[in-house]
Formats: C-alpha cells, structure tokens, sequence
C-alpha cells in the first residue's frame, strides 16, 4: 500500500474523529446544557438527556434569538436617529426619515 493512501486514511479518520467530538461538544454543552440549568432550578430529579431538557433548550434559545432580533431593531431606529441629529437633520418619527431642512 503506497504511502499516500496510508496518510490519507489517517488524516481522514483524525478529522473524523475531530468533527465527532466537536458535535458532541456542541450538543452537549450548546443545545442541552442551558435546558438543563433552567430545569435544574425548578426541580432536583432532572434527567440530562430526557426530553423536557431538550424541548426546554429549544424554547431558549428561539427566547433568546427573539429579543436579540427585536433588540437589535430597537438600536438600529435609535441609532439612525442619533445619526440624522449628528448630521444636523431632524428625524420624522412618524416617517422614520431624516430630514434636512
């Protein structure tokens, strides 16, 4: 068997290998973990792997992504208006517009 075909197998299980416990990690620690913190706090008998852990976790993070989403909808409208007023214009609230008069 020629060389190559010897690295190559190695490398490609190495990465494999790799890419399996980045996986793990991630479902561990990313999707379950906050599920578990939050039903920890609730009650002692918590089961790591059950499904109230996950659909918990699910229920997280769309919370999470939501308010990010609206937040940054917030700071962005407070952020044009602080540059229109920088700029020397006025903002129309009623329009969202900068207006330069």
């Amino acid at each position: 068997m020629p060389h190559g075909e010897i690295a190559s197998e190695v490398i490609g299980s190495v990465f494999r290998f790799a890419g399996q416990v980045l996986l793990d990690i991630v479902a561990e620690v990313i999707i379950k973990g906050p599920g578990y913190l939050i039903c920890r706090l609730f009650s002692r008998d918590v089961d790591p792997d059950g499904m109230r852990v996950a659909v918990v976790s699910i229920l997280f993070w769309i919370a999470l992504g939501t308010g990010a989403w609206a937040a940054w909808g917030e700071f962005s409208e407070a952020a044009d208006m602080d540059r229109c007023l920088d700029a020397g214009g006025a903002y129309d609230d009623q329009l969202r517009q900068c207006r330069f008069e």
